[in-house]
């Protein structure tokens, strides 16, 4: 994931599910912390409803704009 990426915030975990609500997906990866290094990949994201988050990695899901004109 870089800069420029969308991305949609999604968490399968049940523990989360209520998270899965408050975001308003798409957003855009906008900048990586300081102290985000490979072993911890942490994101600045602006959701589609002007809220700004950190979010780690792992509960982001790039979309591919590639698999997604195929899906049309």
């Amino acid at each position: 994931m870089k800069v420029g990426d969308v991305v949609n915030f999604q968490t399968k975990s049940w523990v989360f599910d209520s998270a899965n609500d408050r975001y308003a997906n798409p957003g855009i990866i906008i900048g990586i912390p300081k102290g985000s290094g490979s072993n911890r990949r942490v994101f600045m994201v602006y959701w589609r409803n002007g809220k700004v988050t950190r979010e780690h990695s792992s509960y982001l899901d790039v979309v591919d704009p590639v698999k997604k004109a195929a899906c049309k």
